[in-house]
This record gives C-alpha cells, sequence and structure tokens, in this order.
C-alpha cells in the first residue's frame, strides 16, 4: 500500500509500522517489521523524544517498506551483505548444521518473549538447543526503553563461527571476521530512548574481552553497515529537538571519526510493466545475498497478495526465489534471512520453518521439529524460527 501522506509516513516509520499490520501479530514481531527511515528524516519532536529510531539499531529483523517508485531510500540498518565464512570444505545445505534462533513471543496482555539458540539439522529438521548459548560476560545488547516500549533484557541473536559462541547483538553490529562487535551505551547512566542526552560507541572484542570506547556523540546513533571501508553510522540529534542526519565513517580500531558529505543512496528496484496496482509501485527489501545484491519482495503479507520475491542481477534483470500468492499451498511466508557460501536461509512467519535458496537448486522447505513449546497463559502465543549463522 502506498501512502503519499508525507506526515503519515514519518509517523509510521517513527513508530516502526507498516500499512498493512498483519493480524494478531505478536509485539516484538511487530518491532521487526518496520519502514524504512527516510534519507534525512526531521521527524517531529515528541516522535523523536520517543527514542523509537534507536529501537532499530538495536531490533534485528527484516524490513518490508513501501516505496514511490520515484522516491529514494537508504539501505536497511541491518541489510548488508554477509561474506561468506572459510570453511575447510564444501557444505551441502541439505545434510549441514544451521545456527538458528528460536524466538518465542506472546501477548497482550502481559507482553512476553524470549530467545534461545541452538542447531537445525537440515537433512531431518530436528532442532536441538545449544546448552553453551550464553551471553553472559557480553556487554550490549540490552534496549534502554522508551516512553511507548519497556526497557529489554539482551538476549542471545547471533552465532559467530569465528568464535564458536553466540553474541547478544547482529547483522551491522558484528565485524566482518565475526571476532568483535559493537554495542551502544546511553549517556547519562539510566536514561533511555526518550531521555538520554549523549550515545557512547563501544567496540567489544570478544576472544581478549577487551571492551573499547570508539566515539561519542550528542545525539541518536543509527549502524548502517560494517565493512572494510570501516563503520557506517547515521546520527541526529537527541530527543526532543530532533533534526536532520549526519553520516560518518568509524575506524573500528582507533575510533577516528570522518563525517560523510554524501552517502550514495542504493539503486531503485526497477520498475517493470504488471508492476503497478491502483496506480502505485510498493515493494519491500529485507537483506542482501553473499554478492550485496538486494532481496525485494513485491506484495504484502495479506492473504491473497501477489508475493514475488527475487533479486535483480542487472537493472531489470530479475532472479525469481518465489513467485506466487500470499498464503497459498507452498507456504513461502519470509522472515529474517541469512546469506552464505551455500545461498540464502530464510526463516518464516508460519510455522517452524526453515527455507533455503540457491539458484542450482531452488527453493527447499525445510520443517523444523523439536522446538520449545509456545509460552503459555496468552491468547497469542508464536515460535519463530530463524537463521542465525551459516550452516556448518
Amino acid at each position: 500500500m502506498i501512502h503519499d501522506d508525507p506526515l503519515r509516513t514519518e509517523i509510521h516509520a517513527a513508530l516502526d509500522e507498516i500499512s498493512q499490520p498483519p493480524p494478531d501479530l505478536a509485539p516484538a514481531s511487530m518491532a521487526r517489521i518496520r519502514r524504512t527511515p527516510a534519507p534525512h528524516r526531521q521527524l517531529m519532536p515528541a516522535l523523536r523524544a520517543a527514542g523509537v529510531l534507536a529501537l532499530a539499531a538495536i531490533v534485528g529483523g527484516i524490513v518490508f517498506a513501501s516505496h514511490q517508485a520515484s522516491g529514494n531510500r537508504r539501505p536497511a540498518t541491518n541489510s548488508r551483505p554477509v561474506a561468506p565464512t572459510a570453511q575447510p570444505k564444501a557444505i551441502d545445505p541439505s545434510s549441514c548444521r544451521l545456527p538458528v534462533l528460536i524466538m518465542r513471543e506472546a501477548g497482550p496482555p502481559n507482553p512476553e518473549a524470549n530467545n534461545e539458540g541452538g542447531f537445525v539439522d537440515t537433512r531431518t529438521g530436528q532442532y536441538r538447543a545449544d546448552p553453551a548459548a550464553s551471553i553472559a560476560g557480553l556487554p550490549g545488547g540490552a534496549f534502554a526503553g522508551t516512553i511507548v516500549k519497556p526497557p529489554q533484557p539482551a538476549r542471545v541473536q547471533s552465532y559467530s563461527v569465528a568464535l564458536n559462541r553466540w553474541l547478544p547483538v547482529r547483522g551491522p553490529m558484528v565485524a566482518p571476521d565475526g571476532r568483535s562487535y559493537i554495542w551502544i551505551r546511553f549517556l547519562p547512566p539510566g536514561s533511555n530512548g526518550s531521555t538520554f542526552k549523549t550515545q557512547e560507541l563501544h567496540r567489544f572484542d570478544v576472544a581478549t574481552k577487551t571492551d573499547q570506547l570508539l566515539w561519542t556523540y550528542p545525539g541518536f546513533i543509527d549502524i548502517v553497515r560494517w565493512d572494510s571501508r570501516g563503520i557506517l553510522l547515521d546520527t541526529s540529534p537527541p530527543p526532543p529537538d530532533g533534526g536532520a542526519s549526519l553520516w560518518w565513517l568509524v575506524d573500528p580500531l582507533t575510533g577516528g571519526a570522518v563525517q560523510e558529505a554524501g552517502v550514495s543512496e542504493p539503486a531503485q528496484l526497477t520498475e517493470l510493466p504488471g508492476d503497478r496496482v491502483n496506480g502505485g509501485f510498493g515493494y519491500g527489501s529485507f537483506g542482501m545475498d553473499a554478492q550485496g545484491r538486494t532481496i525485494y519482495r513485491i506484495g504484502s503479507r495479506q492473504s491473497g497478495d501477489r508475493e514475488w520475491v527475487f533479486y535483480e542481477s542487472a537493472p531489470g534483470q530479475r532472479v525469481t526465489i518465489y513467485k506466487g500468492t500470499q498464503g497459498d499451498a507452498t507456504g513461502f511466508d519470509p522472515m529474517d534471512i541469512y546469506a552464505d557460501a551455500t545461498g540464502l536461509w530464510f526463516g518464516d512467519y508460519d510455522n517452524p520453518t526453515i527455507w533455503h535458496w540457491s539458484v542450482a537448486s531452488g527453493l527447499r522447505k525445510i520443517t523444523v521439529t523439536g522446538t520449545p513449546a509456545a509460552i503459555a497463559g496468552h491468547g497469542n502465543s508464536y515460535v519463530f524460527v530463524n537463521p542465525a549463522g551459516p550452516c556448518l
């Protein structure tokens, strides 16, 4: 759905909403489906005071955004190419061990959520919890809270093959080599996304257990990506003022920061005949493959709507991952995505399911068994399985 009202668009961006939220979706899941903010956001002071944009830097997951055909959007904060991890032998995706994140969510009332790390045997679909899935002693990962969302403790978020352990952060917050990660601290101590004055950017080396203060900024720090050039940040003033974004490139070793005068925006999806519906061209993006190509989705999550998931090998040249109808017999409803040397791994919004796709083998469904039971005592309770690292 396309909205022409700029204020509505900004409000939805600030509140991490989508234009057509799926019915009965658990609150924590809703937080993971959020609209991509405009390159130079100028939110109303009240919205900025809510601290909602700080949440985007902490809560990982899918970005499902509506785009105008003529618009220009910056990359989603969790959408970075994931370099294939060096492995001693070729991995068979139909018979390997996939790190996964089990997310159990329930509510309302009294929303609950917890994460558990483990592995799925992709040959049988059997899930086994990892008894070593602990983030004890690792800083970061907690959500400090806002006036609209309560604080949340740190949880297991991703698996580092390089370290053979689980981390409390994911996506662009993890170093390309998987051996360290960055996290954000709010100042003054005890403040949250609505009351803070300054944010600190820290880099934690897991192997040496060394925490390094890299950079301090009097405002919001939104982590865009971490690659060979450094850590790219999108920043803006703290509440209640708000204001335009500034882009910075921070050296992950020295903390030296250079303001980026202009950040090249990703190319828009090439519009093809038949893409428009009711006069609008709407599409979503929710990650990249290992070559840095954006994964797009045309169609909403509304039952019966068209569903086309693909990437572009060249402008206008679409490589289809799946094309069908939302709610059809295939049941592909992708959630989180992880790219490794074997192709693409997807979580799913419906029954505990993992999907694998590659050009050579196409789309394969893995029904996951042995997951923890849903949280009891709630009208709505969900168990999601999402990829959290490369298959081993």
